[in-house]
């Protein structure tokens, strides 16, 4: 970036009262709280057609395009298509892939929704697998003095998620565990259990490995980012016969301050000495978030789970 084009985006900031990073060059526009759902929905599309397009002509090919990246409609609990319990239904996302011979699965966390997910996996995603993303449902939050936001269950403090200190809001993990369960076992009706990778980050990946672990049939694996372990007192009995040696990626930033380090270090030492293969990676530089320079070698290994059967 030349010094004359910052210059201009900070003149242009400091006039019209914009956010830096949608004017500095050679950067895609960021996504607005305030944007229009529908305006949001392009603009992915848009970015996923451009990577698509990119992507063709390296190869020498025609860019594949799926006008409809979205099969469900945006809908908020009140709504018509509102209905407690289905995670399809609750403004889901889901990728239906050219073949259908694989399934994943994401989860999002704390006060979020399925958008960043569903862009990230849109830009990733192969013509095999198909990608589910659902919301969590709006809940009033304990630690937020009841402000209602997407969780999958309610917490007792900020920055408190995986502190065996806490009171966990057992009947809510295990209501949401329920509702992915039977995403699970709709999706085992397409593919095979054993075909399905469950993936989520911070309070979703937490889902993810409560829900596998217990599972009933064997998965293909598990990918954790920032992810923490719920009702540690139930291991390792909880942990289903055959699920006992799923594969686990899990990584953790060290400077993650909102789940700290030491406390998820201790809980996938724990899930170790029971016999499950852990991929244990703590990234120096990474806090609370899904790191992009990390996030192709999570996928990448995730293609491997479903190659290697």
């Amino acid at each position: 970036e030349s010094l004359g084009s910052m210059a201009v985006a900070r003149c242009l900031t400091r006039r019209f009262n914009v956010p830096r990073l949608f004017l500095v060059p050679g950067r895609p526009r960021a996504f607005s709280d305030e944007e229009d759902p529908e305006a949001k929905r392009r603009r992915i599309l848009e970015i996923f057609e451009e990577k698509e397009r990119q992507r063709a002509q390296h190869k020498g090919l025609k860019p594949k395009l799926d006008k409809n990246l979205y099969r469900s409609p945006l809908r908020d609990p009140g709504e018509e298509n509102y209905e407690e319990g289905n995670l399809y239904k609750n403004n889901c996302i889901i990728l239906d892939p050219t073949e259908h011979k694989y399934t994943l699965i994401w989860l999002h966390g704390l006060d979020e929704d399925n958008t960043k997910g569903g862009t990230l996996l849109q830009m990733t995603s192969r013509d095999d697998v198909r990608v589910v993303v659902p919301n969590a449902p709006k809940i009033p939050l304990t630690a937020l003095d009841e402000m209602e936001v997407r969780a999958w269950w309610d917490i007792e403090k900020e920055n408190s998620q995986g502190d065996e200190e806490d009171e966990e809001d057992t009947a809510g993990i295990r209501e949401s565990h329920q509702a992915v369960l039977r995403l699970l076992e709709n999706e085992e009706k397409m593919v095979g259990s054993e075909n399905i990778i469950l993936a989520g980050f911070g309070q979703g990946a937490a889902l993810a490995l409560h829900t596998a672990l217990r599972f009933p049939r064997k998965l293909c694996g598990v990918m954790s980012w920032s992810g923490y372990l719920v009702e540690r007192d139930n291991y390792p009995d909880a942990i289903s016969e055959a699920n006992e040696g799923i594969k686990i990626l899990a990584y953790h930033g060290r400077k993650d301050n909102v789940i700290l380090p030491q406390v998820v270090i201790s809980a996938f030492k724990e899930l170790r000495e029971y016999g499950l293969p852990i991929d244990f990676r703590l990234v120096p530089q990474m806090g609370h978030y899904v790191d992009h320079l990390q996030w192709p070698q999570g996928f990448d290994w995730c293609m491997r789970q479903f190659q290697s059967k």
